[in-house]
Order: structure tokens, then C-alpha cells, then sequence
């Protein structure tokens, strides 16, 4: 609990960059660190969703999600490609402790060992290019626009392989969601709070730097991502483990920001960054929830866990309120991240703007089926009602819900 004060603090105490960042915007530390565009609001994320994990965990994976925070924090403010590799890659080491130490079942050793071999084989290509560009270049920093008005072509889409697979873009995807499934409650956490959007802020700050993917790529890449997000939709349609179609529902997601940062326009980019913290704070709540439920049922399957809120019924209010929140219904900032998106779509790549509204409609359809098959229905024969007062659970909604409808209304601070 100590751990988690003390995140807290550190989230207040970064308040100030999100409130004056107009003023600071741009400014580098050392040619390493910077406050910019995507600094403030990431780093308040990091911090909240840190101080929030440590509140769901045990004492004992309070040093796992400190090396997670940090790690997090650290990619985030650098400004040299070379830091930021670095913290990128070591944001994986507390993730695979965590899976490997207090998963549960059996396969978290082949979930630790994808995740691993996923991401530590896509970044290869990465340091490559970083290397051949500081060879040219002759510096890491991110500040500079060398090409920004050329195309990287073959080579640079084998660069930003690494940030498709971190999102995940489909079809690099199967790790996420063996180490949604396989993880503890924290791990699912940081896993959807925060690792998936080293991803799509890497891709943000590569493309600003060294120019956007060519034409043809571009196209491939986004069609790839939209089609994925609908066949992750589909398949959520028929989970019957609430983890995994929660862990499934993140694949679609991020399908939308990945198409958004590849339309390169500022209002799409603007609309990837309100997803990014939507979706943190959305998936990490409901994966909270989610710990908490399978601690007292100890099962994830919804027709078991069915008619939890004749059980559980203060948690149920937030469960449902994150589950609006995740189908970007208003007032929820989620909703503002798919209107930006959906106009810069229109202007971009216009073809897709009908699967675009497809995954918006299956998110809802699946969010429903989710919200239905855990809180309503008959109790199992083997649970009994418990009217308990204020738990954990209802402190864990609360906590993510605020900052989605706050941000909702000040969207400025973002």
C-alpha cells in the first residue's frame, strides 16, 4: 500500500506538465528526455495506472510493477532512439517475471515464451535500422525530420515491425492474448494499460522522425489492421472466457490506432492518443474487475459466472460503467478517439470507413454479450448473495472511471 501512495504522488506531481504544456512543449532535457505532445498525458497514465495496479496486487509483485512503471515512464519521455530501445526492451523483463512466478496454469510458460520471442525477434529489425540511420545521421535524437517528406519503403516497414507486433496488429497478436489469459491481474494490467502503447507511441515518434511508410505500404498495413480488427471482433462474439475476450477486444482496438497513426494527418494522430488512454484505462478496469471476480468465484467462464450482481452488486455499477466506457458510448473519452479517428479516416484512406463502422458495431455487440453473461442470469447453486459494503472493486471503478469522463470534458489536458 505504501507503493501505491507513493505512484500516486508521482501522479500529481506530473499534473503540472499536463496543465502547462503549451508552455513546455518541445522542451528537451539532455538531447535525451523531452515534454511534448504525448509526454504529459502518457506519464500521468503511467503513474495512475501504476499506483492502481499496486492497489489490485499482492506486496510481493510491488517490485515487479515498479520495474513496469518505470520502465513505461522512461520509454516514454526519451527522446534517443537508443533509450528508448533500451527501456522498451527492459518492460518486458517484469512482465515475463510476473507470468512465469504467480500465473496460474500450466501454459504461462509457453504464453512467457511467445511473448518473448515475439517481441524480442520483431525488435531485431529495429535496432538494425536505428543503427544504419545513426551511421548516416550520426545521432540518435528524435528531434530531427531528416525525411520527413520521403517515403522509408521496405526497409523502414521492416523497421516498424516491432511496434505492429507491440500493439498488436493481427496477425502478431497470438501473444497477447496467452499472456492476457496466462498473466495475473497485474501483469493484465500493465499488459493493456501500458505495454501496448509503447507501441503506438514508438510508431508515432519513428514516423515523425523519418518520414511515413510509403503509399502502397501504408494501404497494406491499414487494411491489415482494419481486417483483423474485424476478425478479433468476431471471435469475441463466441468467447465464453471473459479474460480472453477482453484480451481479444484489445486487438481491436489498437487495429483503430494503428490505422489512425498510419493516416499520418494530426486530428488522426490526436485520436490515437485519446484511444491509447481510453483504452488503458478501460481494458486495465475491467481486467481488475475481472481478478477480483475470479478470486471469490475462481472461475473465468460466463456461464458460470453468471448473475454476479445479485452477489456483487455495488462492483456491478462499475463493470458496467467501464464496459459503456470500452464501447465508446459518451461521456466516455473513447468516444472522442473514434470521432477524431472516423474524420481522419474519411479523409485518408475513405474505403474503409465502412469496416471502420463494422468494428464499432461488433465492440458493442460483444460488450453487450460481456456485460450480460456476468451480471445477469441465475446464480450457480454453489454461490450465495453477499450485500457487502464499498470493496476494493467499487475503489478500482471509481478510479478508472473518473479519468475517463474528467478527460471527456477537458479533453485539453491530453
Amino acid at each position: 500500500m505504501v507503493g501505491c501512495w507513493q505512484l500516486f504522488i508521482l501522479c500529481f506531481l506530473s499534473a503540472p506538465v499536463l496543465l502547462y504544456r503549451g508552455s513546455l512543449e518541445g522542451y528537451v532535457l539532455g538531447s535525451t528526455w523531452v515534454v511534448d505532445d504525448w509526454t504529459g498525458s502518457l506519464t500521468f497514465l503511467s503513474f495512475w495506472l501504476g499506483a492502481l495496479m499496486m492497489l489490485s496486487t499482492y506486496p510481493r509483485k510491488s517490485l515487479c510493477v515498479w520495474g513496469i512503471v518505470l520502465c513505461c515512464f522512461l520509454a516514454f519521455c526519451s527522446y534517443s532512439f537508443f533509450w528508448f530501445y533500451i527501456f522498451f526492451e527492459l518492460s518486458l523483463v517484469p512482465v515475463f517475471v510476473l507470468i512465469l512466478r504467480w500465473g496460474v496454469q500450466p501454459e504461462r510458460i509457453s504464453a512467457a515464451f511467445y511473448l518473448m520471442l515475439y517481441t524480442l525477434t520483431g525488435s531485431l529489425p529495429f535496432l538494425l535500422f536505428i543503427l544504419s540511420c545513426f551511421s548516416v545521421y550520426g545521432s540518435f535524437f528524435m528531434g530531427f525530420s531528416w525525411d520527413l517528406l520521403s517515403s522509408m519503403g521496405y526497409w523502414g516497414c521492416a523497421g516498424v515491425m516491432v511496434f505492429f507486433i507491440k500493439m498488436p496488429c493481427y496477425p502478431f497478436h497470438l501473444w497477447l492474448t496467452k499472456a492476457h489469459v496466462e498473466a495475473p491481474t497485474a501483469g493484465s494490467m500493465a499488459l493493456a494499460g501500458l505495454l501496448l502503447k509503447l507501441g503506438g507511441v514508438g510508431l508515432m515518434r519513428v514516423l515523425k522522425s523519418y518520414g511515413q511508410l510509403c503509399y502502397s505500404m501504408e494501404v497494406f498495413w491499414s487494411a491489415v489492421g482494419i481486417w483483423g480488427g474485424v476478425l478479433s471482433s468476431i471471435v469475441c462474439l463466441r468467447q465464453m472466457d471473459s479474460k480472453s475476450l477482453v484480451a481479444y477486444s484489445s486487438v481491436g482496438h489498437m487495429s483503430l490506432v494503428q490505422l489512425s497513426i498510419l493516416s499520418g494527418s494530426g486530428l488522426g494522430w490526436s485520436g490515437a492518443l485519446y484511444m491509447m488512454v481510453a483504452h488503458g484505462l478501460c481494458s486495465s478496469g475491467l481486467f481488475s474487475i475481472l481478478g477480483e471476480y475470479y478470486g471469490k468465484v475462481k472461475s473465468r467462464s460466463m456461464s458460470i459466472c453468471m448473475g454476479l450482481n445479485m452477489l456483487f452488486p455495488s462492483t456491478t455499477i462499475w463493470w458496467c460503467i467501464l464496459i459503456v466506457c470500452s464501447m465508446s458510448c459518451p461521456p466516455g473519452l473513447a468516444f472522442l478517439g473514434e470521432i477524431f479517428m472516423g474524420m481522419s479516416l474519411a479523409g485518408t484512406f475513405p474505403g474503409f470507413c465502412l469496416w471502420f463502422s463494422v468494428v464499432g458495431f461488433l465492440g458493442g455487440a460483444y460488450s453487450l454479450i460481456l456485460y450480460g453473461g456476468m451480471s445477469h442470469g441465475p446464480c450457480g447453486s454453489s454461490l450465495r448473495p453477499r450485500f457487502s459494503g464499498i470493496s476494493k472493486c467499487s475503489y478500482l471503478g471509481l478510479l478508472h472511471s473518473a479519468p475517463l469522463f474528467l478527460l471527456f470534458f477537458f479533453p485539453m489536458f491530453l
